[in-house]
């Protein structure tokens, strides 16, 4: 019992997966949280084929985990032919003719500890982007036209009506998806694993792949079920702060 726990605070690896995750999920808030609310914004001010485009950005939400993390894997190839580095060759060039730097046109995206992080994020921000749009438009249609119109009147720019009605107006939905990013962040294995198997060096070493490995690869069944005890009360404690947020707040049903 105690034993194991034990095992799981005296190790430096834990302390590594534990730091991993939290970076794993800042890196989620800081580039793609906010990403969904713009894209909604977007989609709701189309005004044809908007049914086509809501489409297209829901199509990674119907592909499996895995398999957006070997598409992204090729899309990574660390050769100067691979498809990230051929995009980014030009801009690279551009910016060492420009200001005499020797930046390198070819990166290993995931052999690079610096990058590797980084890397691993993204395909989860690509896949969750046009999902999470679809629920912040739902969302939208919850704001009363009248708050737009009162706007309107009083002269307010868009900006000034994004800041000041819609964010607010979003802000049930933005602490929900909060708490979902936090908890699917802090458990993220399933694409490490493909893109990087936690490594190089342990940069990408979560706190998922942890328990994961020492269960079925190494069959340490106690440590990775007191490691997944510690993950999990993490979790439990950030779930509670943000429901007694959501507590104090008033739902109401959109009229259609």
């Amino acid at each position: 019992g105690l034993d194991n726990f034990i095992a799981v605070f005296t190790q430096p690896i834990f302390y590594k997966a534990l730091f991993n995750s939290f970076l794993y999920v800042g890196l989620s808030l800081l580039i793609g949280f906010f990403i969904p609310i713009f894209l909604a914004l977007a989609l709701n001010e189309i005004p044809r084929a908007k049914v086509f485009f809501r489409t297209v950005f829901y199509l990674p939400a119907m592909t499996s985990p895995i398999v957006v993390a070997f598409l992204w894997r090729q899309f990574y190839d660390k050769t100067p032919n691979g498809l990230l580095n051929t995009v980014l060759a030009p801009f690279v060039n551009g910016a060492n003719a420009l200001f005499g730097t020797s930046w390198p046109v070819a990166n290993d995206w995931l052999g690079n500890p610096n990058l590797a992080m980084f890397a691993v994020v993204l395909p989860g921000i690509w896949a969750g982007a046009g999902p999470g749009s679809i629920l912040y438009l739902a969302a939208l249609k919850n704001i009363p036209e009248e708050r737009y119109e009162a706007a309107d009147l009083d002269g307010a720019n868009w900006k000034q009506k994004i800041l000041w009605i819609t964010l607010p107006g979003l802000k049930p939905l933005v602490l929900i998806n909060l708490l979902g990013v936090f908890i699917a962040g802090f458990k993220a294995m399933e694409n490490v694993f493909v893109l990087t198997g936690g490594g190089p060096l342990y940069a990408t070493h979560t706190m998922g792949l942890e328990v994961w490995t020492n269960a079925f690869m190494f069959l340490k069944f106690g440590y990775a079920t007191a490691a997944a005890w510690v993950m999990g009360a993490i979790l439990i404690g950030f779930s509670m702060v943000q429901i007694r947020s959501l507590l104090k707040m008033r739902f109401s049903a959109a009229k259609l």
